[in-house]
């Protein structure tokens, strides 16, 4: 029993903290959006702002809609009547 624990610990304790790390890493920012504000939100545009946030999903909101939905490794893009981003949110 004694040489079991100390195995165990060596398993169990990376494998705890390499998933802490994807979690980390799943966050999204919205702040690396910032640069798309009054851009048209093309195909191209949306793209890049999910691949710089880090988020794993990416959705569109009109400015007039909303969401009660939350999900940290989502990014929102607002868009506004002519299509141009309005806002990048991670929610």
């Amino acid at each position: 029993m004694s040489l079991l624990r100390p195995l165990l610990c060596l398993v169990l304790v990376p494998a705890a903290l390499s998933g802490c790390a994807h979690d980390e890493m799943a966050r999204c920012t919205s702040a690396s959006g910032s640069w798309a504000i009054g851009r048209v939100a093309d195909q191209a545009t949306l793209d890049r702002i999910q691949a710089e946030s880090g988020a794993r999903q990416l959705r569109t909101l009109a400015d007039d809609q909303t969401s009660s939905d939350i999900g940290m490794d989502r990014v929102t893009v607002h868009v506004d009547a002519r299509n141009r981003v309005s806002a990048v949110t991670c929610d």
